[in-house]
């Protein structure tokens, strides 16, 4: 098993949009999730292990508009992958915490998880870079 802290990031994939989200939406924030986890994962390379839901979103999607999967069931799966991280970042460029990013810290918390919500780049980093420092000590 792996050294490295392991870190889930939340993120909206519908956005302020909610229900009313196209799958144009959803692409776009996975796209902007992606970049962000991206720069995190080039700075902290051999350090953290991340998962950024947006990364794996076809699948999902694919199932849900097939009715194979429901919300509460795609959340489940979420907050089972949670499970084995050290930690959660709810990413919130925007200050909006989605229904599913709710579920996911609420859940985190509940676990003993630490969750820390965070706007941008440098708060990411400044929280990683916190916990990498515990982590070691």
């Amino acid at each position: 098993m792996s050294n490295k802290l392991r870190v889930y990031i939340s993120h909206s994939i519908r956005g302020a949009k909610g229900a009313d989200a196209t799958r144009e939406d959803m692409a776009a924030n996975n796209r902007k999730a992606i970049a962000f986890v991206t720069d995190l994962k080039a700075r902290f390379q051999d350090e953290v292990e991340f998962y950024c839901p947006g990364e794996h979103d076809e699948f999902v999607l694919v199932g849900y508009e097939l009715g194979i999967l429901s919300e509460t069931q795609i959340l489940a799966v979420d907050c089972k992958i949670i499970e084995s991280r050290d930690m959660i970042l709810a990413w919130a460029p925007d200050q909006h915490i989605s229904n599913g990013m709710m579920i996911e810290v609420i859940d985190a918390s509940m676990n003993g998880k630490q969750v820390v919500v965070v706007k941008d780049k440098l708060d990411a980093e400044a929280v990683i870079d916190a916990a990498l420092e515990r982590k070691l000590r």
